[in-house]
């Protein structure tokens, strides 16, 4: 006969079934962004994600994305990796203005 203290071992059943329970949780969705299928969140998702995550396109308005955009490819210049074809940039622009955040949202 087991002569642990009640405590012990209702402490020990109690942290069994916490872990046993998060087995039975689905891990945090990853945020998606809009079109992931599409060329343009391809070719957006292949060139920000060299430097940084590559951010919503909600983070800023249609009129903002082309000087963040043209910031964005100097500082791919600066860093040695050379500069977007700008073929590659339109993708770009054209899928962060069409899903960007509107002037009234803040």
């Amino acid at each position: 006969m087991c002569r642990c203290p009640s405590n012990l071992v209702l402490g020990l059943g109690g942290m069994l079934l916490v872990l046993l329970s998060g087995c039975n949780q689905q891990s945090p969705a990853v945020p998606a962004y809009p079109e992931m299928t599409g060329e343009g969140f391809k070719t957006f998702a292949e060139h920000c994600s060299a430097c940084h995550a590559p951010p919503k396109p909600t983070t800023h308005t249609a009129r903002e994305w082309p000087s963040v955009i043209a910031r964005m490819q100097q500082h791919r210049i600066q860093r040695g990796l050379g500069a977007m074809p700008a073929a590659d940039m339109v993708k770009i622009k054209d899928y962060l203005l069409e899903y960007a955040r509107s002037e009234d949202e803040r």
